[in-house]
């Protein structure tokens, strides 16, 4: 009986600590997310073009040239990219509002209300020019532009050097890492192999997602084509993109086309088949491309994903939506070789 208080003691006294300390951990997520968003985009990019990177040094190319290299080649292709979809995003962009107006005029029939009045038989009541909201002056409206502008041009050169550093380095961080993870040689060791197989599943899981987003992209570009969708090139690009984001990327193309569909005046049938075939596209890569593509290490549950997805959705908002599995899938990367983080790790496993 004496023995056991203490124990008792202890587990009362810790769990309300990992409770604390989960929280405060999740609000600082939260608050300092301007300082870590860009960071975290940072390591995943370097974990991606590490291997070609590792392979050129391989090769007798120095590190340096290498590094440098590569990030040329990622830049060029992101400059050729954008200027190669700046028509097809410029006639996407004028078709917006003509597009708003056809679908609102269409469910307006349907529901049978007036789309001047915005409801059945009831007129809206206009305000006058005291009562009308001031709009945004034109001042404002460049003032804001250019703080954005400026804001997302800061985060990307932030990136784009935090990326060419951490290539740069190459094993030295993870050599530093080894070197204080213990007092001897097995401690040292064991580092090495958990950063190791760290390292092998977090790349191979992005390269998967590369190589998959591409699939997608071009499968749902063609098929698009095909069918004579317009702007096909950016609904392709958009399917790749969001299918990196589980659950509700393949939605969100997927209502997007069937609007685009209904806004082309093809009727319910076309606007069905543009949604349906993305759905379908991006459903068989789920189901016969991913799967044997990752590793058992990879894989986690379908219900941690999702709830996983929700919790850093609110951390960070959209960058937290586009991050989440990455984001799981180095917590279950550390879990799996951590003693103390494998009961983690049995939780996200599927």
């Amino acid at each position: 009986m004496m023995t056991s208080s203490p124990s008792k003691a202890t587990l009362r006294l810790t769990v309300p600590l990992w409770v604390i300390a989960t929280v405060a951990s999740l609000f600082f997520l939260r608050e300092a997310r301007g300082f870590l968003i860009p960071i975290v985009l940072a390591v995943l990019i370097s974990y991606a073009l590490e291997p070609v990177v590792g392979w050129l040094a391989s090769h007798r190319v120095h590190r340096i040239a290498g590094t440098s290299l590569v990030m040329l080649t990622v830049l060029g292709l992101m400059v050729w990219g954008g200027l190669a979809l700046r028509d097809d995003a410029q006639r996407a962009a004028d078709a917006v509002p003509g597009m708003i107006d056809r679908v609102r005029g269409m469910l307006a029939s349907v529901t049978g209300m007036n789309a001047a009045t915005g409801a059945r038989g009831s007129e809206v009541p206009q305000p006058n020019d005291q009562g009308r909201a001031a709009p945004m002056s034109v001042s404002s409206f460049l003032q804001w532009g250019v703080s954005s502008l400026f804001t997302v041009a800061g985060d990307l050169t932030v990136v784009v050097f935090l990326v060419f550093f951490l290539l740069l380095s190459g094993h030295h961080v993870r050599r530093r890492i080894v070197e204080i993870s213990g007092p001897d040689a097995d401690h040292r060791r064991t580092a090495a192999k958990i950063l190791e197989d760290i390292d092998a599943q977090v790349q191979r899981f992005l390269l998967v997602r590369l190589l998959t987003a591409a699939i997608v992209g071009f499968a749902t570009w063609a098929v698009l084509a095909w069918m004579g969708v317009e702007n096909a090139a950016i609904w392709g690009t958009l399917a790749g993109v969001f299918n990196s984001i589980p659950y509700f990327g393949p939605v969100i193309v997927s209502g997007g086309l069937l609007l685009v569909g209904l806004a082309q005046g093809g009727g319910m049938m076309q606007a069905l088949q543009m949604s349906g075939a993305a759905l379908l596209i991006t459903s068989l890569e789920g189901w016969l491309l991913t799967p044997p593509l990752l590793g058992k290490a990879e894989r986690m549950s379908v219900l941690a994903v999702f709830l996983g997805l929700l919790l850093w959705t609110w951390v960070w908002g959209a960058w937290g939506t586009i991050l989440a599995v990455p984001m799981l899938v180095v917590l279950k990367s550390v879990a799996d070789h951590v003693g103390p983080l494998k009961p983690i790790g049995r939780l996200l496993a599927p």
